[in-house]
């Protein structure tokens, strides 16, 4: 016997699990290009900072929206339940939220510094640390805490639908682990976007691209070949999963999410962003050369595919997961 499984998230939820991802990635991707560098990579670090905050916020406003009793939300946070995914996944949105606004503040520069008007800051230790001598040490205490909660954020949806038994789609180990390296493929984009290609016109400076360019398209390159490992270990843990899993296949593999998932997700999401990677980057790899001259247009349609890609990824999952059949017997 077999039951059809009727939709009752729909393309909204997807908005909110591909906002998170891409604030927790491009969070991710702006602590660690800190680390690496703090003024070699300042570029990419103060670009990410500034986006990391916005897209999280709107998936929170998509998903309370998308609430029976959205004026009820805030009583999420009357309680902490760790035994619960829902409870762990509402405190750490709220957490990221803090840190990834405070790392958007403590780049900003210094005309911005609105905490100076405030009289309090005089006589407030804490306050007094986000300036002057301290920034340098706030900033690295910011981004280090930060890192494990973006990853909680980027992981934790995956690990939300993986918990659901019943739906056999979502019930897949490789789930998280997807859902994680997608979150820092988009936020990586979203930096590439705003770095290479609305500044690409601008004109960029030769010490620029051979730095935070290369940069951030060697960490494209290795994401996207984790992807295309972590897509193919998903698909594999469909068909060696229990045998409700395996009735699930045929969404992807030649039932109606099959031209969605192999041509926008794979082919559009991974498969052509790799091969402008592969193209932009093997001057410097095989024949130790300096990068190609920039091309912003390369640039924007490396990140525009892999946003593409990453809302597409989650659109079907969201779907998928609540069409499989169920079998019973």
């Amino acid at each position: 016997m077999e039951g059809q499984i009727h939709v009752y998230w729909n393309w909204i939820v997807a908005i909110d699990l591909f906002a998170a991802g891409l604030s927790a990635g491009a969070f991710i991707i702006s602590a660690t290009a800190y680390f690496l560098g703090r003024e070699r990579y300042e570029t990419m670090t103060r670009i990410g900072a500034y986006i990391a905050p916005w897209p999280v916020l709107v998936g929170i406003a998509a998903l309370i929206y998308d609430l029976e009793r959205p004026h009820l939300f805030w009583k999420l946070f009357l309680t902490f339940q760790p035994s619960s995914v829902m409870s762990l996944g509402s405190w750490l949105l709220f957490a990221f939220s803090l840190f990834s606004m405070t790392h958007f503040y403590l780049w900003l520069p210094e005309r911005y510094d609105f905490l100076k008007i405030i009289p309090a800051i005089k006589s407030n230790r804490i306050l007094r640390r986000l300036q002057g001598d301290h920034l340098t040490i706030t900033r690295g205490l910011v981004a280090g805490f930060g890192i494990p909660i973006s990853i909680g954020v980027g992981i934790y949806t995956g690990v939300l639908l993986g918990a659901l038994t019943a739906r056999p789609f979502w019930n897949n180990p490789m789930l998280p682990m997807l859902f994680l390296i997608s979150a820092m493929m988009t936020g990586s984009a979203a930096i590439c976007f705003v770095g290479c290609f609305i500044k690409g016109f601008r004109g960029m400076s030769r010490e620029n691209i051979n730095t935070n360019k290369f940069m951030i398209h060697s960490i494209d390159f290795t994401l996207m070949v984790f992807s295309i490992i972590a897509v193919f270990l998903f698909v594999l843990g469909l068909y060696v999963s229990p045998r409700s899993s395996v009735a699930a296949v045929p969404l992807i593999m030649g039932g109606e999410f099959t031209f969605l998932f192999w041509a926008f997700v794979v082919g559009l999401g991974i498969l052509v962003p790799l091969t402008l990677e592969v193209y932009e980057l093997i001057p410097h790899y095989i024949k130790q050369l300096e990068l190609r001259e920039h091309n912003p247009w390369i640039s924007g349609v490396i990140t525009t595919s892999v946003l593409i890609g990453g809302f597409t990824m989650r659109y079907i999952v969201i779907y998928a997961g609540q069409m499989a059949h169920i079998i019973t017997s």
